[in-house]
């Protein structure tokens, strides 16, 4: 019922994007940097919090202020992931996005899509 449910939102506003993925991988004493694309999927993108609440975000570099959090909508079968050792990026409607955190969507015991929070980078 659930997988019925994501699907049917993801329908209601479709975008396919194609993710970019960079990834460390280890080699010898240090990391190489692998880069790929991958197969095109449907997903919804939306805006999580339409308020004029900004948000500060802390990176290395600095800090930046957003008024615009966006998420995305992917069934279960979508490839994305976000950690110290992957990037996966993309194009959607004009903008590039980067993946922040991956949040597992589990009805009985069964992941049944995704939940992702992204940023919009330049």
């Amino acid at each position: 019922m659930r997988r019925r449910h994501i699907a049917w939102n993801i329908s209601q506003n479709p975008t396919q994007i194609a993710i970019r993925r960079k990834e460390k991988v280890r080699k010898g004493g240090g990391y190489d940097e692998i880069e790929r694309d991958l197969p095109p999927i449907i997903v919804r993108i939306f805006i999580q919090s339409r308020s004029q609440i900004t948000h500060e975000i802390s990176t290395l570099a600095g800090t930046k202020k957003t008024d615009k959090v966006y998420s995305l909508l992917a069934d279960e079968y979508a490839d994305i992931q976000a950690d110290t050792t992957v990037t996966d990026t993309f194009k959607a409607n004009g903008e590039d996005f980067q993946v922040v955190r991956v949040h597992p969507q589990v009805a009985d015991g069964q992941i049944v899509g995704y939940q992702v929070d992204l940023e919009r980078v330049n």
